[in-house]
């Protein structure tokens, strides 16, 4: 088929929009009736949603602070939350795990104004205006490269953040209450490592309940540092350096309150170089008393 000339295509459109102002449907009754059809359609679907919602509520609970029980759409509601517990793990719903990845990139207090607000918003008026911008009314994607190209970009972008977002650790802190958790994740260590007991999500340097380093191995590199990593030889004492590779080699690796598989290289050491350090080191039970 022979491609057609920008006068040929020009005249084709023209002609085209004619016949169709003339023998077409009007938007008004007939697309605005289908919109509210589709409307209407939504809006019984979410009112039967809730409605199904509420009649598999369970009885309402004696005790003011427990949950009460629901059925395939979720409970009613859950228990009053306990400021007590140390574990709680706090993470976004899951439209918004792109947003949380975006804070993992940009975890510098000046640089989170850029995750949060200037990326997304960035996003946003080019989705929007796009339109506006791009004036071109060919409909060959081969003639249009840059608005495939955005097209593509976006979503790809945005599943690939959430996919990374839904795997990373949440932003609870330090969710352990075991010698060495809080020194670890209120140090230098968190912003480079990951390691779940504490609840850190570090990007820089690797993963360590991946690596599951031993005790002799962490010690090494806590010591004397290597390749990007600095020594810390100097900066903490002995026993801080031995808490610290003890946690590592101890926790890193670890399901639940079962440690990692490294944890016995740590056993003459730790806890006990830990409670000798002190402060954060000792854990919030030796700390408490």
């Amino acid at each position: 088929m022979p491609r057609l000339t920008a006068r040929e295509r020009r005249e084709s459109y023209q002609r085209e929009y004619a016949f169709q102002k003339k023998h077409g449907k009007s938007f008004f009754p007939n697309a605005v009736f289908h919109d509210t059809i589709v409307s209407l359609i939504v809006v019984a679907l979410i009112m039967g949603m809730a409605i199904l919602w509420h009649a598999q509520f369970g009885s309402v609970p004696g005790e003011a602070e427990a949950g009460r029980i629901g059925g395939l759409l979720g409970p009613a509601y859950e228990a009053k939350a306990d400021p007590g517990v140390l574990a709680y793990d706090p993470r976004p719903e899951w439209y918004f795990f792109f947003l949380f990845e975006l804070l993992r990139l940009f975890k510098e207090p000046a640089l989170l104004i850029v995750g949060s607000v200037i990326i997304p918003t960035i996003w946003m008026v080019l989705l929007i205006g796009w339109p506006f911008i791009d004036r071109n009314p060919d409909r060959r994607l081969s003639r249009r490269p840059i608005a495939l190209a955005l097209g593509v970009m976006v979503p790809i972008v945005l599943l690939t953040l959430t996919f990374y977002g839904s795997k990373a650790p949440g932003a609870g802190g330090a969710v352990s209450t075991e010698p060495g958790a809080a020194a670890f994740a209120n140090g230098p260590c968190s912003t480079c490592h990951t390691l779940a007991n504490a609840g850190t999500a570090g990007n820089v340097g690797p993963v360590l309940d991946e690596a599951k380093p031993d005790y002799e191995t962490a010690l090494n590199l806590i010591t004397n540092g290597k390749g990007g990593m600095p020594a810390f030889k100097g900066q903490y004492t002995a026993d801080q350096i031995s808490c610290l590779a003890g946690y590592v080699a101890t926790w890193s690796g670890a399901t639940g309150t079962t440690p990692g598989p490294s944890a016995p290289s740590a056993k003459a050491t730790y806890p006990a170089s830990c409670e000798a350090a002190g402060g954060d080191f000792a854990g919030v039970a030796a700390a408490g008393g």
